[in-house]
Parts: C-alpha cells; structure tokens; sequence
C-alpha cells in the first residue's frame, strides 16, 4: 500500500495529539493521561481515571490548534480536527468503562440529545452554531474553542477537576 506524504503526516500528526501533552500539560495541570504502573501507562478502568483520562485527551486540543495555526490549516480544517479528537475521546473512552450499561445509557442520552449514539457530528456542531449566529470561520473557531470544554456536571458526578479549560 503506497501513502501519500500528506497521508502519512496526518496520521502521524494523530498519532502524536494522542500520545505527547501540550507543553506543562499533565505536569502543572494534575491530569493523568492514565493510571501509572511502572513505567508503563496502563488503561484507564474506574470512571474516576476514565474521566481524567478523556479530559487529558481534549485539554491538549488548545496547544494543538496553535501548532495547526501556525502550519496555516483554515478555520475549518481545524474545526474538524477538533472535532475528531474529541469524538474518537469520547468512543475510546466509553470502550475503557466496565459497565457497558453504563455505556448504554451515555449512548441512548447522545442519540437523544445529538441525534448520534457517539456525540455530536461534525455537521450537527456547524449547523448548532449558525444557529446560534455565527457565520464564516466563526462557526468553525467555535467549533475548536468549544472541544476542549467538558460537561461539568459529569467531572463533578466522578469528582474530577479537568485541566484548565478553554473560555
């Protein structure tokens, strides 16, 4: 199979947003990207370290958006970006929970709430924020501001304290 260098980037880029923190992330923040044995991270497994574990993955979307910026990705390359990192959180996270009723419910409440058992799409944001009168990259820079927001409520209900969050 023959891969594009822009391929190739792209996955390596994806591969890298999950597995490097923004600079003083985890360190200065107190998030734990997953539960440490040794010198090895293991899988997050109680809804406590899952939760800190999803709230580590889409805190670094803010650094990551400044390295996209600064490669001149659009509004909207962006926006999707974001978006991805913080949908494939969200799958990968309920995949780590033990309790797949649990899992079921979270699933049957976004298939309510978005209209999709996985979250919102990348289409449903769009159309939410024009919407709510955003027009142009407006829409999309709401898109990448709003992906590193998590639900209070929930970190409250697994007494979890994110990484500082976006505005």
């Amino acid at each position: 199979m023959r891969m594009t260098a822009r391929t190739l980037f792209a996955l390596i880029l994806l591969a890298f947003s999950y597995s490097v923190a923004a600079p003083g992330h985890a360190a200065e923040t107190g998030a734990a990207p997953a539960v440490q044995t040794g010198t090895v991270a293991a899988q997050p497994r109680s809804n406590e370290d899952i939760r800190k574990w999803y709230n580590h993955q889409v805190s670094a979307i803010p650094a990551l958006n400044k390295r996209w910026v600064k490669d001149g990705l659009s509004a909207e390359e962006r926006a999707r970006k974001a978006q991805d990192i913080r949908h494939d959180a969200r799958v990968k996270a309920r995949g780590f929970m033990a309790n797949k009723d649990e899992v079921k419910l979270l699933q049957n409440r976004d298939l309510k709430h978005y209209g999709n058992p996985d979250g919102p799409t990348f289409d449903y944001l769009v159309e939410k924020n024009r919407k709510k009168g955003l027009q142009g990259d407006a829409v999309y820079e709401e898109i990448v501001t709003s992906s590193s927001r998590t639900d209070k409520a929930y970190n409250e209900k697994y007494g979890v304290r994110p990484p500082a969050q976006a505005p």
